[in-house]
C-alpha cells in the first residue's frame, strides 16, 4: 500500500527504500502500524535498547523493550489519539513539537537497558497515506544519558557552590552577565538586613544598599565602567591589591534594615574557562567600629580634651582655608584672641577641678554667641581664639566681642562663693591687619595684651601704631 510521509507518496519499492534509510540512520527509530505491530526496528534501536530487530519486528508489544509491564509507548498513544492519556504516562515531561506537525516529544529514564539505565529523549509522529488517513506511527529516540549526567553533575556543583557561599562567614553576593542576582548568602542577609528571597533572580541588588536605583560596585565591574567608580564613589575607591581586575571601596550606608554601617567592599569579575566574563562577585566587610575609632582619633587630634572645642591644629587649618576663600571672594575675616581675667587666682585658690569646670562653662558661653560657620578654639590654659568668617564690617565684630565679654563676665559661684572672671580681647582683621594666619594670630595676640594692660575686661582692635 502506498504511504505518504511528509507529503511524499511512496510505492512498495519506496517503502523498502524508506526501511533501508531508517535502518542505516544512526538515530534509533522504530515504526508501528495501525495494529500496533512493529514493522521497522533499526540497528541503532537495537543498540540502545539491547533488543534485536528479529525479536521486535512482527510483535505488537512495542512496550516490551522499554518497560517491565505492558503499557503504551508514545507511538501507541498518538495512533489511538489518546493525547490526554499522555498526562498519566509522561506527566510534566511531554509537549507538542513546535517544528513537526502531528508530533509529540518527551523524555524519560529507562533503568533496565544494557550497560545500565539510560535517559532517552524521544518523539513520535503520525504516518499518513496520500488521502491523509493515519496508517502508523514512527518513534525516534535519542540517548541523552551523558547530557543528564552532566546536568546532574552541574546541579551538584551548583548546590555545593551555594552551600559554600551560604556557609561562608564573609558577606557576599553574585550577579550573572545580565546583572541578575544568583547568590546572596546568609552573612549578607545579616549585615544588610535584606533577605535573599527579596533579591535572588532579580536585578534589584541596589535595594539592599540604596533608596533608589543605581549600580552597585559589582555592576560597574561587570560592565567595566571605570568612570562610574568616580561618579558613585568619588575618591573612596581603588584597584584591589589582592584580586586581578577587582576594585574596592569604602562607603557609609545610613538606611540598612540592620542599621547604619560603614562597609569596605570589593568586587571582581567572574570568568568561564575561555576567559569570557559571565558575572561578578562582591564581598562586604563591616568597618563601622574601625570608622568610629578613626573618627574618635581624628576628633582627639583636632579638639581640646577638656572643652571639645577646636584646638590649635584645627584652628590654623580652618584659618588658612578661610584666608583662601576670603582672598578669592574679597571678604573680611576677624580673629579674636581672648584671655580670661582673674582666672589664675580662681585656679590657684580653689584648685584645678574648679578651674576646669569654669573653663568648660566659659567655653559654652562663648560658643552660644557665635554663628555655626564660625570657629571657637581653646589654646590651653585660659586662652581662647574665635574666627569670624566674612563679618559684614567692624561694627558687627564689635557687637560680637561685646556680647562675648558680657557672657564671660556673668558671675559664677562655687559652694556659695562668687567667682569673678572677665576677659580681655584683641582683634585682628583680614586683610588689613595681616595676610597670613601667623600674622593675624600675632597681631590679635598683641592687641589682646594691649587691652589687658590698658583696660582689663575690654577689647582692642589691632593698630600698627
Amino acid at each position: 500500500m502506498p504511504v505518504e510521509i511528509e507529503n511524499l507518496t511512496l510505492s512498495e519499492n519506496g517503502l523498502q527504500l524508506l526501511a533501508q534509510i531508517i535502518e542505516r540512520t544512526p538515530v534509533p527509530t522504530f515504526v508501528i502500524n495501525m495494529d500496533h505491530k512493529i514493522i521497522i526496528w533499526n540497528a541503532a534501536c537495537e543498540n540502545v535498547t539491547g533488543v534485536l530487530a528479529s525479536e521486535a519486528i512482527g510483535t505488537n508489544k512495542p512496550w516490551y523493550p522499554f518497560y517491565h509491564k505492558e503499557r503504551p509507548t508514545m507511538a501507541d498513544l498518538i495512533i489511538d489519539d489518546r493525547i490526554e492519556d499522555m498526562k498519566n504516562f509522561y506527566a510534566g515531561k511531554f509537549n507538542r513539537s513546535t517544528i513537526v506537525k502531528d508530533t509529540w516529544e518527551a523524555e524519560d529514564y529507562f533503568p533496565h537497558f544494557p550497560g545500565g539505565g539510560k535517559w532517552l529523549d524521544f518523539s513520535a509522529t503520525l504516518l499518513k497515506d496520500k488521502d491523509g488517513f493515519v496508517i502508523g506511527a514512527m518513534e525516534t529516540l535519542r540517548d541523552i544519558t551523558q547530557q543528564k549526567l552532566f546536568e546532574a553533575e552541574l546541579k551538584e556543583k551548583e548546590h555545593l557552590l551555594s552551600q559554600i557561599i551560604d556557609g561562608c562567614p564573609v558577606p557576599m553576593f553574585v550577579i550573572d552577565d545580565e546583572h541578575k542576582v544568583t547568590h546572596w548568602n546568609l552573612a549578607c542577609e545579616a549585615i544588610i538586613g535584606t533577605k535573599s528571597s527579596d533579591v535572588v533572580g532579580t536585578k534589584d541588588q541596589w535595594k539592599g544598599f540604596y533608596s533608589e536605583p543605581r549600580p552597585v560596585l559589582a555592576d560597574l565591574v561587570l560592565d567595566n565602567k571605570l568612570s562610574g567608580l568616580t561618579e558613585y564613589y568619588s575618591e573612596r575607591w581603588a584597584p584591589s591589591t589582592l584580586v586581578e581586575n577587582g576594585w574596592e571601596a569604602t562607603d557609609h550606608f545610613p538606611n540598612f534594615n540592620a542599621g547604619e554601617k560603614w562597609l569596605y567592599f570589593t568586587a571582581a569579575p567572574l570568568q568561564n574557562q575561555e576567559g569570557k566574563i559571565i558575572g561578578a562577585v562582591e564581598t562586604l566587610q563591616d568597618v563601622s567600629n574601625q570608622k568610629k575609632y578613626e573618627t574618635k582619633l581624628e576628633f582627639q587630634a583636632n579638639h581640646d580634651d577638656l572643652t571639645g572645642l577646636a584646638n590649635r591644629n584645627l584652628l590654623m587649618d580652618r584659618l588658612n582655608q578661610a584666608i583662601s576663600h576670603a582672598t578669592r571672594d574679597k571678604q573680611l575675616l576677624s580673629l579674636l584672641f581672648i584671655d580670661l581675667d582673674n582666672f589664675k587666682t580662681v585656679n590657684d585658690t580653689l584648685g584645678h577641678n574648679v578651674g576646669d569646670k569654669l573653663i568648660q562653662k566659659i567655653a559654652k558661653k562663648i560658643q552660644s554667641v557665635i554663628r555655626t560657620g564660625d570657629t571657637v578654639a581653646r589654646f590651653g590654659g585660659d586662652e581662647f581664639v574665635v574666627l569670624l568668617f566674612a563679618p559684614e564690617n567692624e561694627d558687627y565684630v564689635s557687637n560680637v566681642v561685646q556680647r562675648i565679654s558680657q557672657e564671660v563676665a556673668t558671675s559664677y559661684s562655687h559652694e556659695g562663693q562668687a567667682l569673678n572672671v572677665g576677659s580681655s580681647i584683641g582683634i585682628a582683621m583680614f586683610p588689613e591687619d595681616g595676610l597670613t594666619a601667623d600674622a593675624l594670630m600675632m597681631n590679635s595676640d598683641r592687641a589682646m595684651y594691649r587691652a589687658k594692660s590698658s583696660n582689663k575686661g575690654g577689647f582692642f582692635f589691632f593698630n600698627e601704631d
